[in-house]
């Protein structure tokens, strides 16, 4: 098959960063794989040095509707036999040129219903999404999402995030100047944005920064919420016990170092940055929302209401104090816990591409819901 993903940034998303695991391993099983972006970034880079073909879509604040005629030529020039896209921007652009091009389409959703609020962005991709053949969530809630606005379930192939085990277990230990022997380094992964709750993270390591003296928290991503949350961090007069280390290339060598891994989000799709935590080793507080009950239980993490502040800091005081039970939790999480291979999270979408190609070609894919 001759496979277009289009996404808008290659920039360190959690999106990204998929793309750059599932499009090489596509590629690797004999597929024509093509990557459309119009933002550079560190993932075009990782993607540059396997066997896929990229594709700058240069664009402007002032010419967005080039993205458009780029897309078409694209596509007009490339025939391919499915195109996938990634995120809001590029559902549009793209679906846009495949429903004029007549290209099977699959959107590939990565977000649950909560982060989606209503905007003309959002309302327009809903609108342009009802002509796709496939749209494959990595999450339940990605899923409950698209069946509310109205999309038939039998158009829905649920594929979950792969998690890159091996990469993981070989990652080296951190060597970062700002974190020191003895600390406990509590780290938050993921971008800084207001669905992830952070303001309160924050209020709650206030508590913990003054029963643990050596505690440090550590926010490896970057966002729109970052000079407002340092700001904050300035105003508790603990300054120096956060860390803003932005976008990092070695997340993985920050979770293994951590004592602990806290995400308090308000919704989540597939919580990706707690399964690489999980699978580091690291203990997880988690808040009480189905995303991350879809992937732990009471013996494999701390649940705390993401609204408590209170309770925030005492389960990280309570996994900083008591090591033991910590890591038990730690130990047991990651035993439980069932993740695809690189191998079968491809074959997943193999499949998924030979289905919208079939339903496009029996003329069913695009302006009916179908059930197979």
């Amino acid at each position: 098959m001759r496979i277009l993903h289009m996404i808008l940034s290659m920039t360190g998303g959690g999106a990204e960063r998929q793309l750059t695991y599932i499009a090489p391993e596509l590629s690797a099983r004999g597929h024509d794989v093509h990557v459309a972006f119009v933002v550079p970034g560190v993932n075009q880079d990782r993607l540059a040095k396997r066997d896929c073909t990229l594709h700058h879509l240069a664009a402007s604040r002032k010419f967005k509707p080039l993205v458009f005629a780029q897309s078409i030529s694209l596509v007009r020039r490339l025939r391919p036999d499915v195109l996938q896209t990634w995120l809001p921007h590029m559902d549009i652009v793209g679906g846009v040129t495949a429903r004029v091009l007549r290209v099977p389409w699959v959107i590939s959703e990565r977000c649950a219903g909560l982060l989606y609020p209503p905007t003309m962005l959002n309302r327009l991709r809903v609108a342009v999404a009802r002509h796709a053949g496939l749209i494959v969530p990595n999450s339940e809630g990605g899923a409950e999402y698209w069946i509310g606005q109205g999309i038939d379930a039998g158009r829905l192939e649920i594929v979950p995030n792969y998690v890159p085990l091996a990469e993981i277990d070989a990652a080296a230990p951190l060597d970062d100047e700002r974190v020191l022997v003895g600390d406990e380094l509590v780290v938050h992964v993921g971008r800084l944005a207001p669905e992830k709750n952070l303001h309160s993270l924050i209020h709650a390591f206030e508590h913990v920064a003054r029963l643990r003296p050596r505690a440090r928290l550590a926010f490896c991503g970057d966002g729109p919420l970052l000079p407002d949350l340092m700001a904050q961090a300035e105003a508790t007069g603990l300054r120096e016990r956060f860390i803003f280390a932005g976008f990092v290339n070695n997340v993985t060598s920050w979770l293994k170092r951590a004592s602990a891994v806290v995400a308090v989000s308000r919704s989540e799709g597939h919580p990706n940055a707690v399964l690489e935590a999980v699978v580091a080793g690291v203990p997880v507080i988690v808040s009480d929302i189905p995303a991350y009950r879809s992937i732990l239980d009471e013996q494999s993490a701390s649940f705390v209401a993401g609204d408590d502040e209170q309770a925030i800091a005492a389960a990280v005081v309570r996994t900083l104090e008591d090591r033991v039970t910590a890591e038990e939790r730690a130990v047991y999480a990651r035993r439980r816990l069932g993740l695809p291979s690189l191998e079968a999270t491809a074959s997943r979408y193999e499949e998924v591409y030979r289905r919208a190609i079939a339903l496009a070609a029996s003329g069913r894919g695009r302006d009916k819901a179908v059930r197979v």
